[in-house]
């Protein structure tokens, strides 16, 4: 560089640049009281106008012809994370706030005794230029198995984590090291079981975390942030399942009534925080509140565990091992279990009002698009994504798509609520990105009348 350097000549010349400007004139370029008069002026003709649109019949017919209705979904991206030790299965997904990063738990599904061996928390930032689909950019070690992680809904790098061992993991992945800032090591009254699902409740003040474990335990946990210290993992309530507020004659009711029933499954409702299901592994489907009044069970020992149950549904045939409550309705949600089928709840009917079997063996996944009301996609352990949109039919999948070519189990999905793209996991460790074309990821016209009126059916 310095010899290639020393051999180039310039030609310097002098010359004039004017840079002078008027910054009174640029201060008083815009008046904002202005502005503001007429915007108040405007904003009733172009209200009007909007509303006229949404209503219009102009280009009804043409959806067809510009591409509205087309349902396709393309894979565009094939991620490994090849220095693993040993294979193992994508055991959850999340995205990040920003929906730019996917994060992957990786695991092993099943164990014959205690976890002796290490998961890992592995991350792609998709929007880069250049990704290395063959090692993630950032791989974090964690005790045991990792089971499932939860990305904080506000704080893109903020990353919460649950493992076999009934840890709770929180990493901060702005930083370049001390990534895990919080560990839930040694909480007497904490999960010592597997944890099975995470969910963030927040607010303005608050950051709320709640886990579900395979020992029984829904715990809710303190997580206090600040800018100048480690965040702070507090528990602060806890609940359990048991079999004493299962009904004896309920086909999954357990023999003994003082069991805790293990959990596999839970989700929380977008409209009511209060309000959630849980799924269990002897395909319990529960209805819970974290507003419960019930007497203490006098199984803690420095908090008191409530039971949370408030309705029984009808039950599965096998474990539930996913749930996902709709976010266009408060009263519908939907269950995959290894019997099969795919259920679609409402929280008021114990029964549930539509029951589709995909004949594609277990379904380990489902969940609701964030963008259109009346499609939701589950994961088999054929290796298949189905993509079911009830307003084209409300019996089988619109599109069956293969996420690898030896039909090894599709272990977990996810959504992104930023963009037109989805993700899924198998395995073998595999993640696939893939994107959705417009007829599956924009709203169409009265898709949510539609999904009441499906609702409404169910009390018939």
């Amino acid at each position: 560089w310095y010899q290639r350097r020393v051999r180039e000549s310039y030609d310097t010349r002098s010359t004039e640049i004017q840079t002078d400007f008027c910054q009174s004139k640029l201060k008083d370029e815009h008046d904002m009281n202005a502005v503001a008069d007429f915007l108040k002026r405007i904003e009733p003709i172009i209200s009007k106008n909007l509303a006229e649109n949404i209503n219009s019949k102009a280009f009804r017919g043409m959806e067809n012809v510009l591409g509205m209705h087309s349902s396709s979904v393309n894979n565009t991206l094939t991620l490994n994370h090849t220095p693993l030790e040993f294979q193992m299965s994508v055991q959850d997904l999340s995205w990040n706030a920003s929906g730019s990063v996917v994060g992957v738990a990786y695991g092993k599904p099943d164990h014959e005794d205690w976890c002796t061996h290490k998961g890992v928390f592995c991350t792609w930032n998709i929007d880069r230029g250049r990704i290395n689909v063959n090692k993630a950019d950032q791989a974090l070690d964690v005790s045991s198995c990792l089971m499932c992680i939860a990305y904080h809904p506000t704080l893109p790098n903020l990353c919460a984590g649950g493992a076999f061992n009934g840890q709770i993991i929180i990493w901060d992945l702005s930083r370049t090291e001390d990534i895990e800032v919080c560990v839930s090591k040694n909480v007497e009254d904490g999960h010592h079981e597997p944890v099975t699902k995470l969910c963030w409740q927040t607010t303005a003040k608050s950051n709320h975390l709640l886990s579900l474990g395979m020992d029984g335990k829904i715990l809710k946990w303190e997580v206090k942030l600040s800018r100048y210290q480690d965040p702070e993992l507090t528990l602060i309530q806890g609940f359990v399942i048991t079999g004493s507020y299962i009904p004896r004659d309920h086909p999954a009711a357990p023999s003994s009534r003082t069991a805790d029933i293990g959990g596999t499954a839970m989700s929380f409702s977008t409209e009511d925080d209060s309000t959630f299901v849980v799924g269990t592994e002897s395909g319990l489907v529960l209805k819970c509140s974290t507003l419960s009044t019930e007497l203490p069970l006098n199984k803690g020992i420095k908090i008191q565990f409530r039971s949370p149950i408030t309705l029984v549904y009808n039950s599965h045939n096998g474990p539930v091992y996913d749930m996902d409550f709709s976010p266009a309705h408060r009263n519908l949600f939907l269950t995959a279990s290894t019997d099969g089928t795919i259920r679609l709840y409402n929280t008021l009917q114990p029964k549930p009002f539509q029951v589709l079997e995909p004949v594609s063996g277990y379904v380990f996944g489902v969940q609701w698009s964030p963008s259109r009301p009346l499609v939701f996609a589950a994961a088999t352990a054929n290796g298949s994504l189905l993509i079911y949109d009830l307003k084209k039919s409300r019996v089988g999948p619109i599109l069956q798509i293969p996420v690898n070519q030896t039909k090894s189990p599709c272990y977990s999905l996810a959504f992104n609520t930023r963009s037109d793209t989805m993700c899924t996991g198998d395995s073998k460790g595999t993640v696939k990105v893939w994107k959705l074309s417009q007829g599956l990821s924009a709203q169409v016209r009265n898709e949510t009348k539609m999904l009441e009126r499906i609702a409404a059916s169910s009390y018939e």
